[in-house]
């Protein structure tokens, strides 16, 4: 056992030897020195709920020290050993009173006197019931010993109905205030509370002494209570109610003071038992009234959380589903784009192919050396067309299914370009173009899919030489940018409409133009350079002005 069940157990110990020395003294009446309000019936339950039956004992020695004084005064010739017999009975009967009570307690109340169903059983078996047991087997010992001497049976039998009610009041006033207050902390003390508890005792006090008619208004103050503090308030008013009514009719004051001493106090027991229920009945309902809402205002915070956390994922759902539809529709119209293509692009120069060799099988012998050759000369650029529209094709369609390699490595950006002007050199004179590479040492080393990188600026540069007239310029230049190198192509050409340029690398909405000498493009070559750019994490743009060229730009992002 820990010290602080020490202290407790010291605690109501004490509180059991004192509140019965002050029944005895204040509330008790002559000639047999039997207490009205017995207090000590309460503490000996909570001591029992505290420490289960390990507390009888204790029970058994406070209530011999507590009674010991008050038997020897008013017995009548017993000697000694009969007398601390008797002392030793009557505590004992105390004891079996408590063990009764908690008994009681363990078999009807199941929830701490939070419903009325428990404080039904708790009126009924744990207060009354065992007080009634307890008090007849006390007169049996009382009277067995000489202490009802000078009582005819008639007074016996009142004495001993005021004793019973006396322990039921102790342990209904007792043990509900200790269920309350028990978990009492510092901040849980209300001034308010303080303030009405100190009315109702002025009140009290007022009215009995001079409107005694007026005493049941102070259920108006003990309802107050019970609703404003609820289940504290109500019990610490029942509690006062009883202490202070008690001891002002033990004083001869107050609206139930009679001429005959029992029937003070019975009409006093008869008037204050209900009053009290039906203030704590009140106060239960009125509680309960609160924890359903309390419990109602839960649910609906839980359903209408569920509700939203429902209408959320369902919006989510129709999101989802919206997402799939417009991603189902770019499907479509890619498959249209790339039928199209299919049977545009590549029918086109393989119907001309099929057409150029039927015509050279079936007529060779009638063609001269030099249109034989003229005719080779198309074939192969028919041939040419075809077989870089396949490349386009598989390239873009490696990109949508996720299987193009992607293998980043740090390039030499000028090699790079120099590779491809070297190849294109011959168009390039071809027009008289002027062709300038501004790419700083500096910025010459970039982390990038050295092949992609290539398709990119070979389309580009490809792209401004069918667009560029004779004598113009073409510049390939690289700078910095906020987190990584920008790369433009640049040129003098015919330019575009700002409604063409919103096309250049949409798929949806594909751009085919015709190069100044008649060069035909499918479209698919900046849409590719938008994949390859994406793929390294960039970004890819053009600016452009209708007959003053266009540049192109790229952003190769720095590897993290």
């Amino acid at each position: 056992m820990d010290w602080k069940s020490i202290l407790k157990g010291l605690f109501l110990f004490c509180a059991y030897i004192g509140t019965a020395k002050l029944g005895m003294e204040y509330f008790s009446f002559h000639p047999m020195n039997l207490a009205v309000l017995w207090i000590p019936s309460g503490i000996g339950l909570i001591g029992c709920l505290f420490f289960g039956f390990r507390f009888i004992p204790f029970v058994w020695l406070a209530s011999f020290i507590a009674n010991k004084d008050g038997l020897i005064s008013s017995h009548h010739g017993l000697s000694p050993f009969l007398l601390y017999l008797s002392i030793s009975l009557t505590a004992s009967v105390d004891a079996f009173q408590s063990a009764l009570s908690y008994y009681f307690w363990t078999r009807k109340i199941r929830k701490n006197l939070t419903s009325t169903k428990d404080n039904f059983y708790f009126i009924v078996y744990v207060a009354f019931l065992s007080s009634l047991i307890s008090i007849l087997i006390l007169g049996v010992v009382l009277n067995t010993f000489g202490y009802f001497h000078s009582l005819n049976p008639n007074e016996i039998f009142r004495t001993l109905l005021v004793i019973t009610f006396g322990d039921t009041i102790g342990i209904f006033i007792t043990v509900p205030m200790f269920m309350a207050w028990r978990k009492l902390m510092w901040k849980d003390l209300s001034y308010r509370l303080i303030f009405w508890t100190f009315v109702f005792i002025v009140f009290q006090a007022l009215i009995v002494y001079h409107l005694p008619y007026l005493f049941f208004l102070s259920f108006l103050i003990l309802i107050y209570l019970g609703y404003r503090f609820q289940i504290r308030g109500v019990t610490l008013g029942v509690f006062l109610l009883y202490l202070s009514s008690i001891l002002m009719t033990r004083l001869g004051v107050g609206p139930f003071v009679q001429p005959i001493i029992f029937d003070s106090y019975i009409y006093l027991i008869s008037f204050l038992i209900p009053y009290a229920i039906l203030a704590e009945f009140i106060t239960l309902q009125y509680q309960r009234l609160l924890f359903n809402r309390f419990e109602l205002e839960k649910k609906v915070y839980e359903r209408t959380k569920l509700l939203r956390t429902q209408i959320f994922e369902k919006n989510q759902a129709i999101e989802a589903l919206h997402k799939s539809e417009n991603l189902l529709s770019e499907s479509n119209r890619t498959k249209d784009i790339f039928f199209s293509i299919i049977a545009h692009d590549l029918r086109n120069p393989l119907g001309s192919f099929k057409q150029i060799t039927e015509l050279m099988y079936t007529e060779f012998d009638t063609y001269s050396d030099i249109e034989k050759k003229d005719t080779i000369f198309e074939i192969q650029k028919s041939a040419s067309r075809v077989y870089s529209l396949l490349e386009q094709l598989l390239d873009w369609a490696r990109t949508q299914t996720g299987n193009m390699p992607f293998r980043p490595r740090e390039i030499n950006l000028r090699s790079i370009v120099s590779k491809i002007t070297d190849q294109m050199m011959e168009r390039v004179q071809k027009k008289g173009i002027q062709l300038r590479v501004d790419i700083p040492e500096k910025y010459s080393i970039v982390y990038a899919d050295s092949e992609m990188i290539q398709a990119v600026l070979r389309n580009l540069i490809t792209n401004s030489i069918k667009f560029t007239n004779e004598n113009g310029y073409i510049q390939i230049s690289a700078s910095q940018d906020e987190d990584g190198v920008k790369i433009e192509c640049t040129d003098n050409g015919v330019g575009m409409e700002s409604s063409d340029l919103e096309k250049l690398f949409r798929l949806d909405a594909q751009l085919t133009r015709i190069g100044l000498e008649g060069e035909k493009g499918t479209g698919l070559g900046l849409i590719l350079c938008h994949e390859f750019i994406k793929l390294h994490g960039g970004e890819i743009w053009a600016k452009s002005e209708k007959g003053k060229g266009t540049t192109v730009s790229f952003r190769l992002p720095d590897p993290k």
